[in-house]
C-alpha cells in the first residue's frame, strides 16, 4: 500500500472499529448450537413461562399448547396471556436480553435468543401473531428479505392497541413456513414426531404436571410423575440448601437420592442415575457419568463407575431461583454449566447422598450371588420387591438413606451345594423317569447325576 492510501485510510482521528454483527451469524451460526428438537422445546417453553405468568403459584389447568409439524409447517399455539405490544418492540424480538429486560420469577427462558433461534432453525419465514387483553400484534418476517436489509429492525404488519379482548382470546402463535429442506425431511418422517413426543414428555414434565395442556399433530401429551420407592426402612435421603450471593438472587437446591423401580426391564437403565432440573426444565435424564458424580473423588466420598447393579438408583436434583442466570444450565438447556460454583458445591452433596445407595445395592447383589435357589428371594430382594413406588414429591424422606443391616445367613453344615440346570427333550425326561422310578424331575436330575457319579467318577 502507498503511503498516500495509508494516510487515507486513517482518517483523521477516528479510532473506531466496525464490530457490528452480521445478520448471517445469527441465521446461520447461532441456529448450529442447538438441534431441532431443543430448539421446539425452547417455543413451548414460552408457553410455560406465559401460564406462569398469568398464575405463579397456581395450576395451569385453564392453559394449553399446540404443536404441529408437517413438511410444509411448523406452528406452536398457546393461551397463555400473549405479549404485549411494549415488549415486543422493546424486548421479545431482540438478539440477547438487554439491561432493564422485564424479569419473569422462576422462568425458563433467560437469554434472550430461544425464540429467534428456533424460528431461523425451522424455517426461512415466520408470522408471530399475540394478543393480550389490552392490545394485538402480527409480525410477518421473510428472513432472506430481512437479511439482506441493513436495518437490524422487525416490523410490525398488523398493531392494535386500543381494541380490549377477552381473557379467553389472549395467547401466542408462532407460525414458520419454507422450512429448510433438512427440517422438512425430519419433519416428514413418523420417529421424529415420535421422539419429539418423548422429549416434550421428559423436558416439559413440570409445567404439564401442572395442567398444561400440551398436544402434537392434535394428540395429547401426558406425563408419569418420577417415583421413588416408598418404605420406612427404605426412605430416600433428602436435603435442601440455598446458595447466596453478593446482591445476587439465591439458588434453592433440592437433592432426593433412594432406590426406583422401572415399569420394565427395558427402561431400568434409562431411569437410573441423576436426575437434573432448573426452574422445572428436565436438563439432564438419568445422567450415569462424572457430570453428576460417578466414577469421581471428591474431599471424603468416592463413587465408583455406573454399573447394572446400579439400576435402581434414583438422584434428583431440583435447582431454582427467580433469576434464571444463577442457574448451572448451558444457553441451549441442554446441559449443565460444571464450572458453577453453585453446581460444584452441589455436585459434592449429591455424591454424599448417593454413597449409602451405592453401599446398599453392592449389598443388594452379593444377596443374590449367595443365594443358590432362583426362586427364593433374600431379605433385601423381598424389601426392594415390597416397597411402593411414589412421586417424588409426596415421598418420605431423611436426612440420610440407611437401610436396614440384615446379617448374612450362616454357611450351611456339610459340603458346599451346586444347583445344575439344563434342558432335554420332555418325552425323553419321561422315559428316564419312568426308568429311575420317581415322581419328579428335580429326582431325575439327582437319579442321573448320581448315576454317572457312581458309574464313571466313584468307581
Amino acid at each position: 500500500m502507498a503511503k498516500s492510501e495509508i494516510e487515507k485510510s486513517n482518517d483523521d482521528d477516528d479510532m473506531s472499529i466496525e464490530a457490528m454483527p452480521t445478520k448471517e451469524l445469527f441465521i446461520e451460526m447461532l441456529t448450529r448450537d442447538i438441534a431441532l428438537i431443543p430448539a421446539i422445546i425452547d417455543l413451548v417453553d414460552n408457553s410455560g413461562d406465559g401460564a406462569k405468568r398469568m398464575k405463579p403459584q397456581g395450576d395451569f389447568k385453564s392453559f394449553w399448547a399446540r404443536v404441529v409439524v408437517s413438511r410444509d409447517k411448523f406452528s406452536v399455539s398457546d393461551n397463555c396471556g400473549g405479549i404485549t405490544v411494549e415488549i415486543a418492540r422493546k424486548y421479545a424480538f431482540r438478539f440477547g436480553r438487554p439491561a432493564g429486560a422485564p424479569a419473569l420469577k422462576h422462568s425458563v427462558g433467560q437469554f434472550g435468543v430461544g425464540m429467534k433461534r428456533a424460528i431461523f432453525k425451522i424455517g426461512r419465514k415466520f408470522r408471530v401473531e399475540s394478543t393480550t387483553r389490552m392490545s394485538r400484534f402480527v409480525v410477518e418476517v421473510d428472513v432472506d428479505t430481512w437479511a439482506n436489509d441493513p436495518k437490524w429492525e422487525f416490523e410490525f404488519k398488523e398493531l392494535d392497541v386500543t381494541t380490549t379482548h377477552r381473557a379467553e382470546d389472549t395467547g401466542t402463535t408462532v407460525t414458520v413456513t419454507r422450512l429448510r429442506p433438512d427440517v422438512a425431511e425430519k419433519f416428514s418422517l413418523e420417529s421424529f414426531t415420535t421422539e419429539l413426543r418423548n422429549e416434550l414428555q421428559t423436558r416439559l414434565q413440570d409445567p404439564i404436571s401442572r395442567g398444561l395442556a400440551t398436544t402434537l399433530n392434535g394428540l395429547p401429551i401426558d406425563v408419569e410423575p418420577m417415583t421413588m420407592l416408598s418404605d420406612p426402612k427404605l426412605a430416600p435421603a433428602h436435603k435442601k440448601v440455598i446458595y447466596n450471593g453478593k446482591n445476587l438472587e439465591p439458588v434453592t437446591v433440592q437433592l432426593f437420592c433412594g432406590i426406583g423401580r422401572s415399569n420394565s426391564k427395558s427402561e431400568e437403565r434409562l431411569d437410573a442415575g441423576w436426575h437434573v432440573f432448573c426452574n422445572g426444565r428436565l436438563i439432564l435424564e438419568g445422567d450415569k457419568t462424572d457430570v453428576t458424580g460417578w466414577d469421581s473423588d471428591a474431599d471424603d466420598v468416592t463413587i465408583p463407575g455406573f454399573h447394572p447393579q446400579y439400576n435402581n438408583l434414583r438422584g434428583f436434583a431440583y435447582f431454582d431461583s427467580d433469576n434464571p442466570a444463577r442457574l448451572p444450565w448451558n444457553t441451549t438447556k441442554t446441559g449443565l454449566n460444571t464450572d458453577s460454583s453453585v453446581y460444584r458445591a452441589v455436585k459434592l452433596e449429591m455424591m454424599r447422598l448417593m454413597r449409602p445407595v451405592v453401599d446398599f445395592l453392592n449389598k443388594l447383589k452379593e444377596e443374590k450371588q449367595r443365594n443358590e435357589d432362583d426362586d427364593e428371594k433374600g431379605p433385601l430382594e423381598k424389601l426392594v420387591d415390597a416397597a411402593k413406588p411414589v412421586p417424588v414429591a409426596e415421598v418420605e424422606t431423611r436426612p440420610t438413606f440407611t437401610p436396614p443391616v440384615v446379617k448374612a445367613p450362616p454357611k450351611p453344615k456339610g459340603p458346599v451345594m451346586q444347583k445344575i440346570q439344563y434342558q432335554v427333550p420332555y418325552l425323553n425326561v419321561l422315559e428316564v423317569k419312568k426308568a429311575l422310578g420317581v415322581r419328579t424331575f428335580t429326582d431325575v436330575g439327582i437319579g442321573t447325576f448320581d448315576y454317572f457319579y457312581n458309574a464313571e467318577v466313584d468307581k
